[in-house]
């Protein structure tokens, strides 16, 4: 979970951003980039596509982005290719990727999603305190 160690790594995206992109690191390591590493490239590629689209298109819209899970949960998911899942929260300005799943088929349970919330709410407030 959270801890001191907590630090959010820019991605530069390019000079028209509308968003700036952030992925949360802990320690040495970061699960988001870590598990992205790992993926073929071409699933790389799209994912860069629509991480740029979303950082520099108002109101971007894709059927592999969710903005916001349900009424309930205040994060969002990129879903590329397959069933891979890069959990998201914005915050103002700010996209910040802090999470990511392999699903294989159907939903991940309502309690992964409830605990999710809990860990977007915990890097929502370091990220603030970061910044402040």
């Amino acid at each position: 979970m959270v801890n001191y160690q907590i630090k959010f790594r820019e991605l530069k995206i390019n000079a028209n951003q509308i968003f700036r992109v952030f992925y949360v690191q802990e320690g040495k390591k970061s699960q988001v980039m870590d598990n992205f590493n790992r993926l073929p490239d071409d699933t790389k590629d799209e994912i860069k596509d629509l991480i740029t689209k979303m950082a520099t298109v108002k109101d971007f819209k894709s059927d592999k982005i969710r903005w916001r899970l349900k009424s309930t949960y205040s994060y969002g998911e990129l879903k590329p290719k397959g069933h891979r899942l890069f959990f998201f929260l914005k915050l103002g300005n700010n996209i910040i990727f802090f999470k990511y799943s392999m699903k294989k088929k159907d939903s991940l349970g309502d309690s992964f999603y409830k605990r999710l919330e809990l860990e977007k709410r915990e890097y929502e407030t370091e990220f603030e305190k970061s910044i402040s």
